[in-house]
């Protein structure tokens, strides 16, 4: 299946997150194929290059933003998104990491839900969450807020604000 992604279109892909397209075109490097069309993307958290996907390469996943339909989707079910249950830390690990990779905004729900779990869980713990854990859940707020900012044209500060107060209303 080949992907239709236009200029100027918002996606999620794999590798550099939230991304927009700025062009689509034939062979835009020397040396690139001159029959192979690729997307040329910049990051919305990393300006620091472009990033170049043929657009027939499906081994590579990229998938369109929710739109705003979808982003209020979302927001009405946040008390039906489960936490993820794990004990065991290292396993909890692999259950964030399994959980990232589907690149889904409800995935990002449950691993924001689960370290708020975890922190209210132990409030004495001076440490309540792993570094690896802390990124990791940096990670799914900064792509579930900037996509629901995006589809609901809500500056990013302010959905990620509104989105905290949503998901503590949420358990």
């Amino acid at each position: 299946m080949q992907r239709n992604f236009k200029k100027d279109e918002y996606v999620f892909y794999e590798s550099g997150g939230i991304c927009k397209i700025l062009d689509v075109q034939f062979a835009p490097l020397e040396g690139m194929p001159a029959d192979r069309e690729y997307y040329i993307m910049r990051s919305i958290h990393d300006k620091s290059g472009l990033i170049y996907v043929p657009k027939d390469n499906q081994n590579i996943y990229m998938r369109p933003l929710l739109n705003a339909s979808g982003a209020e989707e979302l927001l009405s079910r946040l008390s039906q998104i489960l936490p993820i249950i794990e004990a065991n830390g290292k396993l909890l690990r692999a259950k964030y990491l399994e959980a990232m990779q589907k690149h889904e905004p409800g995935e990002w729900v449950r691993i924001i839900k689960t370290a708020y779990n975890r922190k209210n869980e132990f409030p004495d713990r001076i440490q309540r969450l792993s570094e690896g854990e802390r990124d990791l859940v940096a990670r799914a707020k900064c792509f579930l807020y900037t996509e629901l900012s995006l589809a609901l044209d809500i500056p990013e500060k302010e959905m990620a604000e509104r989105m905290e107060q949503a998901l503590l209303a949420s358990f």
